[in-house]
């Protein structure tokens, strides 16, 4: 190689960013992701607290996607949060959408769990030998 192509070379290896452009991303989170219920099929109780970063201003919402309800509306691309009273007996799922489109542009999904997976039966019951 000669001296030109291993200084492209270098150029291109130490400023990656220079070379290649990155578009903005969307930041969506909640916490926690898990809520855990006691006997499957009990509701779960929690508080989420949800946070997300759009790279450009506009109008965005925050979605229930199971009844398609809007929790929230917000205009703007700075850093957003939003504290929801969950309830529910199975996973969840939540998005980011603009306002008036049906594209999500992220999701997140508030996953329910349970520490026994059936309830225990009645150690009272008659038993027959």
């Amino acid at each position: 190689m000669n001296k030109l192509s291993q200084c492209f070379m270098i150029t291109l290896l130490c400023c990656p960013l220079a070379a290649w452009g990155q578009e903005p991303s969307i930041v969506f989170t909640a916490a926690p992701e898990r809520c855990v219920a006691l006997h499957k099929g009990q509701t779960c109780y929690q508080d989420v607290q949800f946070r997300w970063k759009t790279p450009e201003v506009g109008q965005y919402c925050l979605v229930l996607v199971e009844r398609q309800q809007q929790l929230t509306c917000w205009r703007g691309a700075s850093v957003q949060q939003y504290q929801y009273s969950f309830e529910g007996d199975k996973t969840t799922t939540f998005n980011l959408i603009r306002n008036g489109d049906t594209n999500p542009l992220a999701e997140v999904k508030v996953i329910v769990t349970w520490v026994y997976k059936a309830p225990k039966q009645s150690q009272s019951g008659w038993r027959l030998f």
